[in-house]
């Protein structure tokens, strides 16, 4: 609800009473604008004063369009409806005046308004090209007011592959093609919202997404009604076998490729999770001393040229015996 206000207007009165009582020229507290707007919700207040050196009037009549108001007899009326407001005098005879100029009261929409915002981001637990993600859009309402007819579109880049679109808690998601729509009847003040699908990379490189959010209500934040995400997806093909036998073929875990880029951090667990080899910028030059044969599981961070980090993970079978 808006809170209501007080605007205390004069209204120019050039009356001549009915039955001999006159009133001079008055006092135009507006000059000519006798046009005045309101917001809904809100209210003014009309005052009716008689100009200096006439007597005051007895009584009041306010009409709205042309028809009195019931009740509106006093020298000030609260006003918060549109219309063509005047006002009748009254001298102590009982006789009245004629009809006063009128305000017009216009009424503008309610200040009502939903600031939408958007967040997209990719949960990721490696980078490599076989790995499925998931993209997670998130929505919330900052504005003063409830947002209604919310819409969230997401077209997907050409690079990437939707896999599942999981139902949201909250509206009703749908894809055509590579176009995700999400629509949501009512977001209230404060609340958020959740759309995640899961997406496979059709290829390496950085890929861009975006979304956008909007809503029936006005929204003083443009700015934040679109987001997006950038991925980076790496082609680094990780063995998953070697054979540490000094036969001087395949006795080290290598990983082609892995020089090229500016840092990286190898880390070996066995199957009860407990780490058996670390190294930060690794060389290539793991062979398995002290270990057993058998499956083992890798964990790779590798530093981007852009600074970001990729990670790897998958398992390592190492074998000893000679074919």
């Amino acid at each position: 609800m808006l809170k209501r206000i007080g605007i205390v207007w004069m209204i120019a009165l050039l009356q001549q009473s009915l039955c001999g009582l006159a009133f001079a020229s008055p006092h135009k507290a507006f000059a000519d604008d006798q046009t005045r707007t309101i917001q809904q919700g809100s209210s003014v207040t009309l005052t009716a004063n008689a100009p200096p050196g006439d007597p005051p009037p007895a009584a009041y009549q306010w009409v709205k369009d042309g028809l009195p108001i019931s009740g509106a007899i006093r020298k000030d009326l609260v006003v918060s409806s549109a219309g063509r407001y005047q006002v009748v005098l009254y001298n102590a005879d009982g006789c009245e005046s004629k009809q006063s100029d009128g305000v017009n009261i216009l009424e503008a929409p309610p200040n009502i308004y939903a600031d939408m915002a958007i967040d997209v981001k990719d949960v990721r637990s490696s980078d490599n090209l076989d790995d499925p993600f998931k993209y997670v859009i998130s929505i919330k309402n900052n504005g003063k007011d409830d947002a209604t007819s919310v819409k969230v579109q997401d077209q997907l880049p050409n690079e990437i592959q939707l896999q599942q679109l999981i139902a949201p808690l909250k509206g009703d998601a749908s894809v055509s093609g590579k176009n995700i729509t999400w629509n949501i009847g009512q977001v209230k003040v404060g609340e958020t919202a959740d759309l995640s699908m899961i997406v496979k990379a059709l290829k390496t490189g950085t890929i861009t997404n975006a979304a956008n959010v909007s809503a029936t209500e006005p929204d003083p934040v443009l700015a934040n009604n679109t987001d997006n995400v950038t991925t980076i997806v790496t082609e680094l093909v990780i063995p998953n076998v070697f054979t540490p036998n000094g036969d001087n073929v395949n006795d080290t875990f290598v990983i082609p490729g892995l020089d090229t880029y500016p840092g990286n951090e190898l880390t070996i667990v066995n199957r009860w999770d407990a780490t058996v080899y670390r190294k930060v910028n690794y060389k290539n030059d793991w062979t398995g001393d002290g270990l057993n044969e058998g499956t083992y599981f890798y964990i790779l961070k590798v530093k981007q040229p852009t600074g970001s980090w990729s990670i790897y993970k998958g398992y390592v079978t190492l074998l000893r015996a000679r074919q």
